[in-house]
């Protein structure tokens, strides 16, 4: 029977309705009541058949050799990076640095380096470097310095080692620590990194060549000078050449003189050629200034003198320094001109200066004399002039004496007592000499008797010092002249003139020297004289003339045009044709800025003008 045959009897019994729901499907498989308790035996054979069992996908395979592999790689990677061995470390790379422990100074080291590659790899590229300390210098020149050294050494072999000596002439004081440090830089193969290897060799300076000794007092007085030697001495077996001796000095320290007398400034000193055992000693005079208790430390240095420096030394072979602590004077002294105690007062020439000397007993007992002389120096100084209060001034040596004969208060003086005692004096005028880079000197001293504990009499002193400088005279003149208008000033009419400015030093340098003045609304502004550098403002109607450097002695003049319309307001007036005018500069030698003014300029400034410049209808 076909298919379609059974299709059509099934449709029809379904559309007669005749189908009793018991329609016989067959089993999909066929169920076991149980499974055999046994291999059984197949036929035309002996052994039993075993069922085959499923078999495994190759992504499966993939996957797990993968997983071994991963765990096989991390142990194998944990064995190498804990168990040291890695083929590429720093840390299998050897640099070793032989050479003595103790060395002297000015000595040359000679020191051993050996660089070994431990690396499965070869190092490429290698550098040796060696730092030394500060002051090392070149074993075959002396005179060059020596920081550090860098040698190529080429590729070094796994397993190899590279052998190196090193020269170089050290310097540094008794029991110093001299570290040096030595560097390998490399590369390996297929790596743009630089790998790094290092050691530090240190050395012990067990001898200096030379040795600084000072000898001082441990206390200096403020303002008192003090005087202190500075020995330099040998301790090579030959000849020191060329030998300089360097000096720092703290703040509060003035340097007065030396013997011998510096080579440069006041802080070096040629010693020259010194002999084994030899010794070179220099005197150093100055005074300490500070307030009690402060500490001052000064610092000596000694070595070759730099071939083309007259005041550096190639490195030094010792250093020694001096601390001691500034006390203050048994009795202080203090010096003011105008009120001011700086070191340096700027005063005007001609002018009366007032000056005041103040002393105090800062001893806890009494002192008896006290005698005060205050001496004046200066070429520029009016002798005659000199006044000084409760004091005797002696014209011949230009000095003024204050003691129990002018003042019996000087006599017998108690603990802490304190006294400022008045002086006054003026500088030659200017119709009386020429006189540049002018300084009036003045140094005051201070002496009185206290009993020590053994009843004997003792001097004790102090003084103090400053100076008067005197600043050039900067003088501005100006004049007018009537050019073109009504010579009278007339309402409405403008009468132009030109103003002149002439400008006069007398004596010292001047730097940024400048004239200005303001002209009124009713005055316009022409033009400058051509070249004169004179500008105008109108914002602020100011005019300038910027003169700059100006030599003692010297005059300069420059000109400019103004026009004037005076209003029917101002008729019977005499207007300002340009107001104040004021002169500054920057005076080279005070170091400090002056300056000077002129009166207003007016119609009737202006000569050959009739009824005095007064404005007509």
């Amino acid at each position: 029977m076909s298919d379609n045959g059974a299709l059509e009897n099934l449709s029809k019994k379904l559309d007669s309705g005749l189908v009793d729901g018991s329609i016989h499907r067959s089993t999909l498989f066929s169920r076991s009541s149980r499974a055999p308790k046994g291999w059984q035996k197949q036929e035309g054979g002996d052994v039993s058949a075993r069922p085959k069992g499923r078999r495994m996908k190759i992504p499966e395979i993939l996957f797990g050799g993968s997983v071994i592999f991963f765990f096989l790689a991390v142990a194998v990677a944990g064995v190498i990076l804990f168990a040291g061995n890695n083929t590429i470390s720093t840390k299998n790379v050897d640099v070793q640095v032989t050479g003595p422990t103790e060395i002297g100074a000015g000595s040359t080291l000679s020191l051993q380096v050996v660089i070994t590659n431990r690396n499965a790899v070869p190092m490429e590229l290698t550098d040796l470097i060696i730092e030394f300390p500060a002051g090392t210098r070149s074993d075959t020149d002396i005179s060059r310095e020596l920081p550090r050294i860098r040698e190529s050494l080429g590729t070094i072999k796994s397993g190899e080692s590279i052998n190196r000596t090193i020269r170089a002439v050290v310097f540094g004081e008794s029991g110093q620590d001299l570290s040096i440090k030595a560097s390998a830089e490399y590369r390996v193969p297929s790596s743009n990194a630089i790998f790094v290897s290092e050691t530090t060799y240190v050395t012990k300076v067990n001898q200096s060549p030379a040795s600084i000794t000072i000898d001082a007092l441990k206390e200096a007085v403020s303002g008192q000078p003090v005087t202190f030697s500075v020995s330099v001495v040998s301790n090579a077996p030959g000849v020191l050449k060329d030998m300089l001796l360097v000096a720092n000095y703290p703040p509060g320290f003035s340097f007065e003189s030396s013997k011998p007398a510096p080579t440069v400034g006041t802080a070096s000193w040629a010693l020259g050629d010194i002999e084994a055992g030899g010794t070179r000693t220099v005197e150093v005079k100055g005074v300490f200034v500070g307030e009690d208790g402060e500490s001052r430390v000064l610092r000596f240095n000694t070595g070759t003198q730099k071939i083309d420096n007259s005041d550096a030394i190639i490195a030094p072979l010792a250093a020694s320094e001096l601390s001691l602590t500034v006390t203050k004077p048994f009795v202080s002294v203090a010096l003011s001109l105008e009120g001011s105690t700086s070191d340096t007062h700027t005063i005007i020439r001609g002018r009366e200066v007032q000056g005041q000397v103040t002393w105090t007993n800062n001893l806890p007992v009494k002192v008896q004399n006290v005698a005060i002389t205050l001496t004046l120096d200066g070429a520029i100084l009016d002798r005659s002039t000199v006044q000084a209060e409760k004091g005797f001034y002696s014209s011949n040596n230009s000095s003024i004496l204050w003691s129990k004969a002018t003042n019996s208060n000087l006599s017998n003086v108690a603990p802490g007592d304190s006294e400022t005692l008045s002086f006054s004096f003026k500088t030659l005028p200017l119709n009386k000499g020429d006189f540049k880079n002018s300084t009036v000197r003045l140094s005051v001293n201070v002496e009185a008797e206290r009993q020590s504990e053994s009843n004997v009499p003792v001097i004790v002193k102090s003084s103090a010092t400053t100076n008067a400088v005197v600043a050039t005279d900067v003088t501005l003149s100006p004049s007018i002249t009537n050019m073109a208008g009504p010579v009278s000033p007339k309402a409405d009419k403008e009468t132009t003139y030109t103003v002149t400015w002439i400008v006069l030093n007398s004596a010292n340098a001047l730097a940024n020297t400048s004239v200005s003045a303001i002209l009124p609304s009713y005055v316009r502004f022409i033009a400058p004289e051509a070249g004169s550098n004179i500008s105008f403002n109108a914002s602020g109607r100011i005019v300038t003339w910027a003169i700059g450097d100006v030599a003692g002695g010297q005059t300069k003049n420059a000109s400019f045009k103004v026009g004037m319309t005076p209003s029917l307001t101002q008729v019977g007036n005499v207007p300002t044709i340009v107001g104040s005018q004021r002169v500054s500069a920057y005076d080279r030698f005070v170091r400090g800025q002056i300056e000077a003014t002129a009166g207003p300029l007016t119609t009737g400034s202006a000569s050959g003008v009739p009824s005095g410049g007064v404005v007509v209808p």
